[in-house]
């Protein structure tokens, strides 16, 4: 059988190829249309759109950070300190150029020592945060307030007597930075609180250390024409001679030193001794509690009452700074000196740190103001000595030879910002 080769000639049936485009051009256009292509279309429009959500609800969540870190790790923690500025409450005449001094009590930054038995990653977080309240608040309450004394009154760290050599210079560096020094302003932290050398057992070489690095723990310095004491009554209650023998011979040597025409200001850790029925802490104390009377593993509440009543007889002061108790207390201290019965004012400061049992952390701030004439005698209101009674150891008085004033000031509320960044991460994580 032949086969006959088909051609562009042949007449045989062949396909229209004019017509076989148009109409696949058609089927196309038709399948565009269809229920699969149309499903498709609008399931690639959704994805598209549901896309564009997504990335407007991260912005948004990422523009809900920005605002709450700016708003409470600046603005709220500038307001809130500001409210503290000395001409707020300081009182003295026009054009007085005062001392001010900020003291802060208790800051105990968090170690492995202050929630043993907690997982590290938990311990990790809380330091974190604990460290960053400290740090902020203070690096406000230098550019707001710009004290020009910053004084520390204790339990600087919260293990301290526990620690190694090594461990301990890490906290040392650490705390170095929480509460970084400021330039041509002072800063004292050589008040020791039994979280930093203990109480009941103190051992020889964690209180060298800490006199070594933060400088002697009984000293006196002059600020504002006022003789600022600072006294170890921790190592003065232990019975070790070895430990008690530098703030006996200090007690028993500071009227030979220090100049007497200054009014004296004592700075101690641990309280001194009172009782509560005659005096009662005052309305700004946070607990409802009277203040305790008690002791345990290597802390106690209140210095011993004849220990309390040398030191007062011997240094003489007008008022007196302590720390320990974390809350508030301001009383009358009675104590005779010199055969006449005198009044000196003892507060114990807030403590400074969130992690310390009380909702509302504060400083204290003090401003002195003691005008002298060349030869160091005080100078009333009105430019004339004051008289021989001067000074008087009494509470605040509208008295000339009164020559200071003290403010509570609050630090922020700890744990409003942190209900906020919760909500706000959870939030975002849903």
């Amino acid at each position: 059988m032949s086969y006959r080769r088909r051609d562009k000639h042949d007449d045989s049936p062949q396909e229209d190829s004019g017509a076989s485009k148009d109409d696949f051009s058609h089927s196309k256009d038709d399948n565009r249309h269809s229920p699969y292509f149309v499903a498709k279309r609008h399931h690639t429009s959704v994805a598209t759109h549901l896309g564009s959500i997504h990335y407007q609800a991260l912005a948004l969540v990422f523009v809900a950070w920005l605002a709450a870190l700016h708003y409470f790790e600046r603005i709220e923690v500038a307001s809130v300190i500001n409210k503290c500025q000395w001409t707020n409450w300081e009182l003295w005449p026009l054009g007085t150029e005062p001392h001010r001094v900020a003291f802060l009590a208790d800051p105990q930054i968090v170690d492995e020592y202050s929630y043993e038995g907690r997982p590290a990653l938990l311990n990790y977080i809380i330091r974190r945060i604990a460290d960053n309240y400290l740090h902020r608040n203070h690096r406000y309450i230098q550019q707001v307030l710009d004290p020009h004394t910053t004084i520390f009154l204790g339990d600087l760290f919260d293990g301290g007597r526990e620690w190694d050599d090594d461990v301990w210079l890490n906290e040392y560096r650490r705390f170095n930075a929480v509460f970084p020094k400021q330039a041509n302003r002072r800063t004292i932290n050589i008040v020791a609180g039994n979280h930093d050398i203990g109480f009941e057992k103190i051992d020889h070489h964690v209180l060298h250390r800490f006199a070594q690095y933060f400088g002697d723990l009984n000293d006196y310095v002059e600020l504002g024409n006022h003789t600022l004491v600072f006294l170890d009554t921790i190592s003065l209650s232990h019975p070790d001679p070895v430990v008690n023998a530098a703030p006996k011979q200090f007690l028993d040597t500071i009227n030979d030193k220090i100049n007497t025409k200054f009014p004296r200001i004592l700075l101690l850790h641990v309280p001194l001794y009172r009782f509560n029925d005659k005096s009662p802490c005052g309305p700004l104390r946070e607990k409802q509690t009277p203040f305790p009377i008690q002791k345990g593993k290597q802390y106690q509440t209140v210095i011993e009452y004849d220990i309390s009543q040398k030191v007062l007889a011997t240094i003489n002061p007008v008022v007196l700074f302590a720390g320990d108790d974390h809350d508030y207390c301001d009383i009358h201290q009675f104590y005779t000196f010199e055969d006449e019965l005198r009044i000196a004012r003892e507060i114990a400061a807030k403590s400074c740190a969130m992690t310390s049992g009380i909702k509302y952390p504060a400083i204290q701030l003090l401003s002195l103001n003691n005008p002298v004439d060349g030869h160091l005698n005080p100078i009333d209101s009105v430019g004339k000595p004051a008289g021989s009674s001067y000074p008087r150891n009494d509470l605040r008085s509208s008295d000339s030879t009164f020559t200071y004033n003290t403010e509570l000031c609050y630090m922020p509320n700890p744990y409003k910002s942190l209900r906020v960044y919760g909500l706000i991460f959870e939030s975002s994580a849903g």
